[in-house]
């Protein structure tokens, strides 16, 4: 079961900015919303790295991170350049939830969060996640007031180049035993 997910967006090169999180949260998985510019795979070696050191540190079986540690790249407007293995978006299932991931500008986020809502609901999920204002978001939201449609839509804002008065920011998402999840704004 992954307990915790390091949820980043909008490095745009600055990918120091995501080592420092990872070193200071030592995620299960990690979920990099767009604009990376640069090689996924150096961060993916950083998680690695990070998961051997928390491992090694005596944790119990149950508290120890697998290897390799799980993670989703989104390709960003930026992201022209980059190696293959971006996605546009993502769809999967995690601890009895359905995640969306997208950087968000084809849904058009920047106006308003409806396409993104819509297109999380037709693919059955419940936890939306984009990127691309470098702005925090947190919300719930529920298709003409339907509970069983609820999306819970995050944004981590930008990790390195901040906009609206925000800082330098990342999520972590917790998870329990449950499947019950607590998400948290963290700033760098």
């Amino acid at each position: 079961m992954i307990r915790k997910i390091l949820i980043v967006s909008d490095s745009h090169g600055k990918t120091a900015n995501v080592k420092i999180a990872i070193d200071r949260e030592y995620p299960d998985m990690l979920i990099h919303l767009g604009d990376i510019e640069d090689d996924p795979d150096i961060v993916c070696d950083w998680l690695n790295e990070a998961a051997r050191v928390w491992n090694a540190s005596g944790k119990t079986d149950s508290e120890r991170i697998g290897l390799p540690v799980p993670a989703v790249f989104i390709q960003g407007n930026c992201d022209r350049y980059s190696k293959d293995g971006l996605r546009k978006s993502a769809v999967f299932d995690l601890n009895d939830h359905r995640f969306f991931c997208t950087h968000g500008h084809v849904q058009g986020v920047s106006y308003d969060l409806n396409n993104l809502m819509y297109t999380a609901m037709e693919n059955d999920c419940d936890i939306a996640m984009y990127g691309h204002t470098h702005i925090p978001f947190d919300d719930e939201f529920s298709a003409f007031g339907d509970v069983a449609s609820s999306v819970r839509i995050l944004n981590p804002g930008s990790i390195s180049l901040p906009r609206g008065g925000s800082n330098k920011s990342y999520m972590i998402m917790t998870f329990d035993d449950n499947g019950d999840y607590e998400v948290e704004l963290k700033g760098l």
